[in-house]
């Protein structure tokens, strides 16, 4: 299985427990981790044949900027279900990094990751093509 990642995609969203982080918004940061079978697109070179990086982004960022959620561990989920949902992959794994979330104390971030295949979401059968 093959592996495409992004990293350090971060964004301004309006998540948490406490009123002013859904008010004021803050800092999160995520990683993707796509598996699948890039063959097609390493042998064509051709875009139409691979996941487009910025579709990514734009999904990473529709959850993070336009939703509204107490954890993070709920951003983590709707992350999987919207990349099983929108690209031809097997596997993903998302890390969710709120930084200095408020436990009290000083910190780096609060980190979630989540790691799933296509047929553990309810709904998602394996695809059985290829990229």
């Amino acid at each position: 299985m093959d592996t495409l990642q992004l990293k350090g995609l971060a964004f301004h969203g309006y998540h948490g427990t406490e009123p002013w982080e859904q008010e004021v918004g803050r800092r999160f940061v995520v990683d993707v981790t796509l598996h699948g079978d890039w063959t097609k697109a390493g042998r064509s070179d051709d875009l139409n044949d691979a996941i487009d990086y910025r579709m990514i982004y734009a999904t990473a960022r529709k959850v993070l900027v336009d939703e509204k959620h107490a954890l993070i561990e709920r951003i983590a989920w709707r992350l999987l279900e919207e990349l099983f949902a929108g690209f031809p992959v097997e596997r993903v794994t998302v890390r969710v990094a709120k930084p200095e979330a408020p436990l009290g104390g000083l910190n780096e971030a609060a980190v979630v990751e989540l790691t799933r295949d296509r047929n553990e979401l309810p709904g998602r059968q394996p695809l059985g093509f290829q990229v």
